[in-house]
């Protein structure tokens, strides 16, 4: 006979193996969300697109804040041009244009900008990106589940079926009223064949629509899970939140870009110079009246600076740029304001659901033991079968709705995530300057 220690060690081993295979499942479960999760970043065109952006900005970028071009001015005078000491046969001249002083700083800060604005939207998508994959995945998941539960009750109809049968071909005094309940069990049966496929079908269309996300053939295959785990909702601070989300930031670097777009609006209504040279080739004449300077060719300095008279439109940008830099600011605000009401919510939305699942697990856990004990009381007359199809109507009822507010928790968390920008694969792209 065994002994008590013997059985508890072997309980002991039970509950070890169950954990070790439990945990394994989530992490297989984890790595492999995190994979699609990842290569939906990397192959979805709406993200791709983004940095594509995000990199035109930034060559954008890199080519502002630089002098304009010099210019040359070549004039021949095809008859040659009559003076005292010589005579002029052509003219060269090289000019350079320099703006206001803070003029070339303020356009580079505003382009800078304005790439930074472009990397924290591409940051902002892969971010959003993230959290739709793993919307998508709990969905699956939770249909997974509701397949799972009608196919149990479907055998649980089998078995009450054979136990009809059984009695129907024994007790001829109860034979209508089991051949009945064979039909009622066969009718049963088939609305739950039906729910089934329904599921199936939907849960095909969602592995489809995930591999999509992914830009991959729609019947790719998937590693999922078997079950549905809760998942640990992890703890952000405010501000860690506030500072990392990507949206925020954005309207920072919009401000900022047009905080430089004013100064640079400021900056092209002062005046602007060119200094260069002239240089004129000369010939020799006859009889000139400078002997030494007969035919000497000329170097002129030359400045020229422009007058900013029509001010109109440098008055209408700098009323724009001020404009949009409010504009930002109340986005900001506005962002700011949402963020901290989900921050805030996403507490309690997670309590009411977690109190929900707590309600369906012993909901389900109930009517199964109900259903095994009424299984039992049928074979011996004590319970009807109406009273059996009502309570697995129940069972099922409760499970679909247990799959729901687990897929409906981990979603929360995953919401949560993506305000703490968890999934942040977003890298900046290369200065070309430092190359």
């Amino acid at each position: 006979m065994r002994t008590d220690k013997t059985i508890y060690t072997r309980c002991r081993l039970l509950l070890l193996m169950f954990f070790v295979i439990t945990i394994g499942a989530q992490a297989q479960s984890s790595d492999s969300l995190a994979t699609y999760i990842a290569a939906a970043i990397r192959n979805n065109p709406a993200v791709i697109g983004g940095y594509n952006a995000y990199k035109a900005q930034v060559m954008s970028a890199c080519g502002a804040g630089s002098l304009n071009d010099p210019t040359i001015q070549v004039g021949v005078f095809p008859k040659s041009m009559q003076h005292v000491n010589g005579k002029q046969i052509a003219t060269f001249t090289i000019m350079q244009m320099f703006p206001w002083f803070g003029t070339l700083k303020a356009e580079r800060e505003n382009m800078e900008y304005k790439a930074e604005s472009a990397y924290q939207k591409f940051r902002a998508d892969g971010i959003a990106l993230a959290y739709d994959v793993q919307k998508q995945w709990y969905a699956m998941l939770a249909t997974q589940e509701k397949i799972k539960a009608v196919k149990g009750k479907i055998s649980l109809l089998e078995d009450i079926k054979k136990l009809a049968l059984l009695t129907y071909k024994t007790q001829s005094r109860m034979r209508n009223a089991k051949m009945s309940d064979q039909l009622r069990l066969e009718a049963e049966e088939q609305n739950l064949e039906e729910q089934i496929a329904s599921l199936e079908a939907k849960l095909a269309l969602q592995r489809q629509q995930f591999n999509i996300v992914m830009h991959r053939d729609a019947n790719a295959p998937l590693v999922v899970p078997d079950t549905i785990a809760l998942r640990e909702m992890p703890s952000f601070s405010w501000n860690d939140i506030e500072a990392q989300d990507p949206l925020l930031q954005k309207s920072v670097a919009d401000g900022k870009a047009f905080e430089a777009q004013e100064r640079l609006a400021t900056n092209m209504g002062k005046p602007t110079f060119s200094v260069g040279l002239q240089y004129m080739l000369n010939g020799k004449v006859m009889n000139p009246k400078m002997e030494n300077m007969n035919g000497m060719d000329m170097v002129m300095p030359m400045v020229t600076v422009s007058v900013p008279i029509y001010r109109r439109k440098i008055y209408m940008s700098k009323e724009a740029a001020k404009l949009n830099k409010i504009s930002t600011d109340y986005a900001y605000q506005n962002r700011q304001d949402a963020l901290k009401s989900e921050y805030l919510s996403i507490g309690q939305r997670a309590e009411d659901v977690k109190r929900k699942v707590e309600l369906y697990d012993k909901e389900v856990e109930i009517l199964d033991r109900t259903l095994s004990l009424m299984n039992t009381e049928y074979a011996t007359g004590s319970t009807s079968l109406t009273d059996i199809l009502e309570t697995n109507r129940q069972y099922i009822d409760y499970a679909l709705k247990k799959a729901e507010v687990y897929a409906d928790y981990n979603t929360l968390v995953a919401e949560y995530e993506k305000m703490a920008s968890r999934y942040d694969y977003a890298t900046r792209a290369e200065n070309p300057r430092k190359k």
